[in-house]
């Protein structure tokens, strides 16, 4: 009676889904990640969050093979992220935002891109230092695709330099589902 009871709460759909990533909360350090440049994992109120500081060029990344079967499914690249910096002037320096690629092979160092995954709703849209908040980005699988990389990066505009502020993450998901309705119903329920 119990599991029906708790059952009946779930999130239509959200149980059935698995993430695809490792070490999605940073539970476990920065193991299954690679990073590069300023990251790191702090606490935060007793969660572990990854942590980007300073630098475009920092990122953490990790890669998930996919097979055939995936072929047409569509990848939710989705997490949580805020920001110690608000530009009063809407720059997007140090803004945290999810970017990825679609791999039609893949290596131990990369692979070869076949499609980037970028846009949509992937930079946090935020106003207010420290709020946070959910990104995301929907994208067909197309054939041929072995790996999606699914990378953290903070932001930074032309002319606005980095200030050694935070930007942090957390809750990251790869999910793939069979229709585009469908992840959008997911991430009504992420959120």
């Amino acid at each position: 009676m119990l599991l029906i009871a708790l059952l009946s709460v779930l999130p239509i759909g959200a149980s059935a889904q698995t993430n695809l990533l490792i070490n999605s909360r940073a539970d476990e350090g920065a193991i299954s990640w690679r990073s590069s440049g300023k990251t790191s994992i702090e606490d935060q109120n007793g969660n572990s969050v990854f942590v980007i500081r300073d630098n475009c060029l920092a990122n953490f990344s990790q890669k998930v093979g996919i097979g055939e079967k995936d072929a047409a499914k569509f990848a939710l690249l989705i997490g949580k992220g805020s920001s110690e910096r608000i530009n009063p002037d809407g720059a997007i320096t140090g803004l945290p935002y999810l970017y990825g690629s679609m791999l039609s092979s893949s290596s131990e160092r990369g692979g070869t891109i076949s499609d980037y995954l970028q846009g949509q709703a992937m930079l946090l849209n935020t106003k207010v230092a420290d709020e946070w908040g959910t990104m995301y980005g929907i994208f067909p699988v197309p054939k041929g695709t072995v790996a999606i990389q699914f990378m953290l990066n903070q932001a930074e505009r032309r002319g606005v330099p980095p200030n050694g502020s935070a930007a942090r993450f957390d809750d990251l998901g790869l999910y793939l589902f069979d229709s585009r309705e469908e992840a959008l119903k997911f991430i009504e329920t992420y959120k």
